[in-house]
């Protein structure tokens, strides 16, 4: 044992005195003398792009160095040599919205080291996008990362995380999972529920590829509430919280066959808001931000209120290119045939709203909360051929087109109001209480050939409601009592440069005397004339062509609203036709 210890000592020192010899230097009297270190490098920054990727720096040295980093995202192939030599490293993707910095270290002794600073450039919020494909005949064990590998509608709504997208492939998808909080033993709390702010995109082909282009024109991708359980409460159920930046879209979607319960079912809360089962058969939307683009909603039904939408508590949704129709209320006194609006903000843009029935009110709109203000701004879109008498039983029904009650406050721009029928109101009906008034507004909008059981064809007016008019039609509609306008006590609608009756008013409501209109020659069929919906054309040789408001005037109308309305809306009419040349009233100009 002890000529063993002797020899790994020898060995050991002659290691040593060889360590030393090639590090050091001997003076002519013996002395030992270590180096002075002599450390460079290539930079001392270095910045690299959001994709990383793989990186060197060279390294001058007279004695051995090391390499260490202090972020995780950086990983080394190369960290240390014997004198001069590289570091070798590797970045990875940087995945958030943030500028990231590190520190590579290069030393020699603790008390002699380099740094060298790493800045790495933030993602784009689309780089942080997950997309997912779906296809009627995709299955959950697949990955839904490609059209190849499509999963189902419901295995990738659980998995998306906010900012991702879901692409759908024509074909019909019905819900299998059941409400957040809902009863699982009930087949009607099942509901594609879109809990984060995603995006849905729908019309792509049944049999997708890679590069496939979405046109819901020709490849329908329904969302159906008819599952083989029965029918659900909601075919599709919002839930997203507000996030700064961020939103819920639903595009190139059709909504169809869900059936809100008879009152009594109770509700599920979420997020603050109580999601009635006897609410919106179609989609229900509370607390959320939404834009729901070139889709149609239809065909659903309620046992009580809000057939095909209904948008509340605080939510703030957008109908672009939209289609409500057809949705239907089977209880006598239900409410809100195509969208009920209640303490929520709509937007309705370029939208076809019609042939929805109730019987209750508000057959194709119903805009009303017994507590705040509920907003509705209705711009490029078409109300036509709703009826709030459905079964024939009640004839004093209101708002057959669109009903606004208390604390409403309703902008309506280039839109027409056609063939709805109801009790009170055909068109449009307007009621308020001295504590809760309603105010609406019409810019360039033509009402015409609606029909009324009671009073108001058109429009009619309770107290406490306040109606400006301006540069719009009210003509051709008809009613047991009041057939363009029924105005009840206390109301006292506005008249600017437009048409009521028969009579032609100028900006100050006067009526301009010598000067008549027919709406049965002076208006055209009901037909498409180059916007997303119907329109009624206005002719040429009516004298409402030439004295309505000019575009200078319209534009500085839409500059006293909040929001503004937009140029691009109130200077031009409903199908997309410039005003710069003259002056016409109602939605549709020469």
């Amino acid at each position: 044992m002890n000529r063993y210890m002797n020899y790994r000592i020898g060995v050991l020192l002659v290691l040593l005195v060889g360590i030393c010899f090639s590090c050091s230097k001997i003076d002519d009297l013996g002395n030992f003398n270590p180096e002075d270190p002599n450390l460079s490098l290539e930079t001392d920054v270095i910045e690299v792009s959001k994709e990383g990727g793989e990186f060197t720096i060279n390294v001058e040295s007279n004695l051995p160095w090391r390499a260490k980093s202090n972020a995780d995202w950086i990983s080394f192939s190369s960290e240390n040599a014997l004198a001069t030599g590289e570091i070798a490293f590797s970045i990875t993707r940087n995945r958030s919205t943030n500028q990231r910095t590190a520190e590579i270290t290069v030393w020699i002794t603790k008390d002699y080291e380099k740094k060298i600073q790493v800045i790495q450039a933030p993602a784009e919020p689309s780089d942080l996008v997950t997309h997912f494909y779906v296809k009627a005949t995709g299955t959950d064990e697949s990955s839904g990362l490609s059209w190849d590998e499509a999963t189902t509608l419901d295995k990738a709504l659980d998995e998306v995380i906010p900012g991702d997208v879901i692409h759908i492939a024509a074909g019909t998808y019905t819900p299998t999972k059941t409400i957040t909080g809902g009863n699982a033993s009930n087949a009607g709390d099942r509901t594609f529920e879109i809990h984060s702010n995603i995006s849905l995109i729908g019309g792509y082909p049944a049999d997708a590829t890679e590069g496939a282009v979405s046109d819901p024109t020709l490849h329908e991708s329904i969302l159906s509430g008819n599952t083989s359980s029965g029918k659900v409460y909601h075919t599709v159920a919002i839930t997203a919280p507000v996030q700064t930046g961020q939103k819920v879209v639903l595009q190139g979607l059709s909504i169809k066959y869900g059936q809100a319960a008879n009152s009594g079912t109770g509700h599920i809360t979420l997020n603050g808001a109580q999601y009635y089962r006897f609410y919106g058969g179609g989609l229900i939307v509370a607390r959320s931000v939404v834009d729901i683009i070139d889709c149609e909603i239809s065909e659903n039904t309620t046992g009580f209120h809000a057939a095909g939408v209904f948008v509340f508590s605080d939510a703030i949704v957008r109908f672009e290119r939209s289609t409500i129709k057809k949705n239907n209320g089977t209880h006598n006194g239900g409410n809100g045939g195509g969208i009920f609006n209640e303490a929520a903000t709509v937007y309705i843009h370029d939208c076809d709203i019609s042939s929805n029935t109730i019987s209750g009110v508000g057959a194709g709109i119903y805009a009303f909360s017994s507590a705040q203000p509920t907003y509705t701004y209705i711009y490029n879109s078409t109300v036509a051929h709703n009826n709030n008498d459905a079964a024939g039983l009640n004839q004093t029904r209101r708002g057959g087109g669109f009903y606004g009650r208390e604390r409403s406050v309703t902008v309506v721009v280039n839109s027409t109001f056609y063939g709805n029928t109801g009790g009170h109101g055909a068109g449009i009906s307007l009621y308020g209480t001295a504590a809760a008034p309603s105010r609406l507004d019409l810019i360039s909008t033509t009402i015409t050939e609606n029909k009324g059981f009671n009073n108001g064809g058109g429009i009619e007016l309770t107290s406490n409601t306040t109606l400006h008019i301006f540069n719009s039609i009210l003509s051709g509609n008809t009613a047991g009592n009041g057939g363009d306008i029924f105005v009840g006590s206390g109301a006292n609608p506005s008249f600017s440069s437009s048409v009521r009756g028969n009579q032609l008013l100028d900006a100050n409501g006067a009526v301009i005397a010598g000067q008549t209109f027919d709406s049965e020659t002076m208006l055209g069929n009901f037909t498409n004339n180059g916007g997303y919906a119907e329109t009624v054309l206005l002719s040429s040789g009516s004298p409402s062509a030439t004295l309505g408001m000019s575009v200078s005037q319209l534009e500085n109308l839409g500059n006293t609203y909040t929001p503004d309305v937009p140029a691009e809306v109130i200077t031009y009419d409903q199908n997309g036709r410039s005003r710069s040349s003259g002056a016409a009233m109602g939605a549709a100009i020469p």
